[in-house]
């Protein structure tokens, strides 16, 4: 029993929070009637940051504090936080819009941050917590699948591609979320002394629904992400993953062939098998393109934080790539040393599993899948903008380093008295939520008020997303160009 008298599970009871923080942004929007999906959404992403900065970060500040002095304890690791510190201060300063710059670096540092500290409670989890955290999104998955097919039943007969992701502002946008749940359902089945087949036939269905509405919408970065993700598990683990790669694998299969035999826009019989061309970029090339000019015209700052949001096109206003986006608006060096830090999270990643025993090897198959489809993923979407996919990628962050074999004892609680810097580092971090919530919200009334005039400026009635759904500043600026934000 640890010295805090907790159970194991009620210690590490903040990736299942976010877990149900997940499901409430996934199922509640098509209740609440007027409220949009995407406000609904990011509202509980900015809940979700609250519960695990104020609350889980309260708890945990003495070892989040701790492990900030150790990753600083080499002249090497000095050396790169230096660095970045001066290159994120340089490029805050050439910004064109500070308010805004703030309010985006504010709101990239909080997803840092709450990935660490779901790492420091993800620890303290039990097997059976694996398998509860597991259960929840397995439940999810369910209730989801059949709100969609009712959803998609009613409308069969002029169903288009967003009607396979309800709930969501794009189907893009649960194609983000799902590439990172669907992989994590399946901790239901695998965090066990033995995998369970009882477990697996309830995970089957709503996984092969979720795969059908996938199939569907032809939503290729998702895709392509699980793939390479069931690859990868097989590479690092052999025939130790197996099972989740199995399980995940037929249910894709049954999801493809429902798309060929059920599907109400395209598939076997039409004319169009696909609703597009899928060899077509979407646009894609032509935003990486102005992202690469950005990153070396401006360098080595970019173009500012937001900046694809402000760059007088009126078009997507994020790159579609996590890492040209990084180059794009705040630097080739940041962005390089982002990279740097993905390797290095990837090496740490397969070492552990080369060395991890095989009874643990199925629970960590399944949240290296869930990595790197995300991080895939995150190379043609902008997963880390969207709120709910933004927040199941720091979810996956934090779990996939966060995993503790069973071999390895849990970590214990601090004692003594708590170190005042532990304690100004985290209110420190309630001031970060506290101005993204301020500057969130003057941004949103802006996005809203610009709305219209944003409309008639492209000439279409279509949203660019970034913070809030409507995400372009030039037409927020001729709203209001005098507002703080933009100064």
């Amino acid at each position: 029993m640890p010295k805090t008298g907790l159970h194991p599970l009620a210690r590490g009871w903040l990736p299942l929070a976010l877990c149900l923080c997940v499901a409430a942004g996934m199922l509640l929007p098509w209740q609440l009637g007027s409220v949009g999906l995407f406000e609904a959404q990011r509202g509980a992403q900015w809940l979700s940051f609250s519960l695990a900065i104020g609350l889980a970060g309260f708890l945990n500040r003495r070892t989040f504090h701790d492990a900030i002095v150790e990753q600083t304890a080499t002249r090497w690791h000095r050396a790169v936080l230096l660095s970045s510190g001066l290159l994120i201060v340089f490029a805050l300063w050439r910004a064109p819009y500070n308010g805004v710059a703030l309010l985006d670096l504010t709101y990239l540092l909080l997803l840092g941050i709450v990935a660490v500290i779901v790492t420091i409670s993800a620890r303290r989890l039990p097997l059976l917590g694996w398998a509860l955290l597991g259960g929840l999104l397995a439940l999810l998955m369910l209730i989801y699948a059949l709100l969609a097919i009712d959803h998609i039943s009613l409308v069969w007969d002029f169903a288009n591609r967003h009607d396979f992701g309800p709930g969501f502002d794009n189907v893009r946008f649960f194609a983000d979320v799902a590439v990172g749940v669907m992989p994590l359902a399946m901790l239901y089945v695998m965090a066990r002394p033995r995998p369970s087949k009882v477990a697996a036939a309830l995970c089957f269905a709503p996984l092969a629904v979720w795969w059908w509405l996938l199939w569907v919408s032809e939503s290729r970065a998702a895709l392509l992400g699980l793939v390479v993700g069931a690859l990868c598990a097989l590479w690092l683990f052999g025939r130790a993953a197996r099972w989740p790669v199995t399980l995940l694998g037929v249910a894709g299969a049954l999801g493809l062939v429902g798309w060929w035999i059920l599907n109400p826009i395209g598939g076997a019989g039409t004319e169009d098998v696909f609703v597009r061309d899928i060899t077509s970029s979407s646009g894609r090339l032509a935003l990486w393109a102005d992202a690469l000019r950005y990153t070396f015209e401006h360098f080595p700052v970019g173009i500012g934080p937001m900046g694809f949001a402000g760059d007088s096109n009126l078009r997507g206003a994020h790159a579609h790539n996590f890492f040209l986006n990084t180059a794009a608006e705040w630097g080739l060096p940041l962005a390089l040393i982002l990279m740097v830090l993905l390797l290095f999270g990837c090496r740490v990643i397969i070492r552990r599993a080369r060395a991890m025993p095989d009874q643990d090897k199925p629970v960590f198959a399944c949240l290296v899948m869930a990595f790197v489809g995300v991080m895939v993923n995150a190379q043609f979407a902008g997963s880390h903008i969207i709120p709910l996919s933004a927040l199941v990628m720091v979810l996956v962050v934090g779990l996939v380093f966060g995993y503790r074999s069973a071999e390895e004892l849990p970590p214990s609680a601090p004692t003594g008295l708590v170190p005042l810097g532990a304690t100004l580092l985290w209110a420190a971090l309630m001031l970060m939520l506290a101005y993204l919530l301020y500057a969130g919200l003057e941004l949103y009334w802006l996005s809203v008020d610009s709305t219209q005039v944003c409309f008639q400026e492209q000439g279409r009635i279509y949203l660019y997303p970034r913070f809030w759904a409507q995400g372009r500043l030039e037409c927020m600026q001729m709203v209001e160009p005098d507002h703080w934000l933009f100064w």
